[in-house]
């Protein structure tokens, strides 16, 4: 099968690391909107609790967390 860009973005996943949920809900629904996969993190040790969290393609992180903010994640 030929691999597209289409195929590509079903493939990669986005994770996206908030302690506010609307934030996380919202960039999670616009960025499925464009075929990505996502996974929502409402913390940086949550998301480091992940047992495969090295298959994220791209993090967004909110570099104001408590706990391990974004830049430690990073």
């Amino acid at each position: 099968m030929k691999r597209t860009a289409a195929n590509d973005a079903r493939e990669t996943l986005i994770s996206i690391v908030d302690d506010e949920a609307c934030v996380r809900e919202s960039l999670s629904s616009l960025i499925r909107s464009e075929g990505y996969r996502t996974k929502e993190y409402a913390s940086a040790e949550e998301f480091l609790e992940r047992e495969r969290w090295d298959e994220s393609a791209c993090l967004i992180l909110d570099v104001r967390l408590p706990g391990i903010d974004g830049f430690e994640l990073q």
